[in-house]
């Protein structure tokens, strides 16, 4: 009996032997498994990217700096329309409102005199050009003739180069022309981009569109999320600018380096 228990008890601590050392009785864990199961991990990270870029391409989509426009035109047409003003008063209140039409609305049915005050539109003039064949300018106190005076909503009269002067100087001085007042130093009637046009050079003009747009782009990034129709800016995502022969938004002046660009929302 002895001898037969010791029989079994040396052929388990065989088989034990045999499993720990890799025998025939242990499975046998080959190459072409391990390869089998990082090919399948390989798979996985291929499925897993595929997922991540289908969720990239549904956030956002990339457009042409006449998309942009299109947008914000629409949003002035809104203005204009409903409010019966033109469109370049409706371009002021869109601004003074980060570009929200809804605000704009809100705001003007609330107190159209309020409104009005604070962003300089005037319902009529503070001055009447007194009937004279000249006029005095009110910065370099030259007289000219009436075709040579121009003024803003309000009557003020200056002289087309005075005017010239002062808007290029707040041009160049960044944003802040968007807000342009009267220069007469009593006076807060707003000076629109209609003037801006009659009156500055084509560079200047293209400097206050850009940036009225890059307004229009930046106050709709910072309240992305209310509308499918709102801009969406995603600063991590890196790809080409479509528009670097002649538009960037993070930039006035054009751009020719890759850059992050401008998504919209779905």
């Amino acid at each position: 009996m002895d001898s037969e228990d010791d029989t079994h008890y040396a052929t388990d601590v065989e088989s034990l032997e045999d499993y720990y050392s890799g025998g025939d009785t242990a499975t046998d864990y080959s190459d072409d498994d391990d390869g089998g199961d990082y090919e399948f991990m390989d798979n996985y990270a291929e499925d897993a990217d595929d997922t991540f870029m289908r969720r990239q391409q549904k956030n956002y989509s990339v457009l042409k700096e006449a998309d942009i426009r299109q947008f914000q035109e629409d949003d002035v047409t809104t203005v204009s329309t409903v409010l019966s003003i033109p469109r370049v008063a409706a371009s002021i209140l869109l601004h003074h409102h980060h570009w929200s039409v809804s605000n704009v609305h809100e705001a003007w049915f609330a107190d159209e005199d309020g409104v009005r005050k604070a962003v300089g539109l005037l319902e009529r003039p503070v001055l009447q050009f007194p009937n004279a064949k000249e006029l005095t300018c009110g910065i370099c106190f030259e007289s000219y003739p009436r075709d040579g005076i121009s003024s803003a909503a309000c009557g003020h009269p200056f002289c087309k180069a005075c005017w010239r002067a002062y808007m290029r100087t707040s041009i160049d001085g960044g944003p802040g022309c968007l807000t342009l007042r009267c220069p007469d130093p009593s006076c807060g009637a707003a000076v629109g981009q209609d003037m801006i046009n009659l009156l500055v050079s084509d560079d200047d003009k293209e400097k206050y569109a850009r940036y009225l747009l890059r307004s229009y782009i930046e106050d709709n990034r910072k309240k992305s999320g209310e509308s499918v129709n709102h801009l969406l800016l995603h600063d991590s995502v890196d790809i080409e600018c479509l528009l670097c022969s002649g538009f960037c938004v993070e930039w006035v002046t054009p751009c020719t380096t890759r850059s992050t660009f401008v998504p919209w929302s779905q």
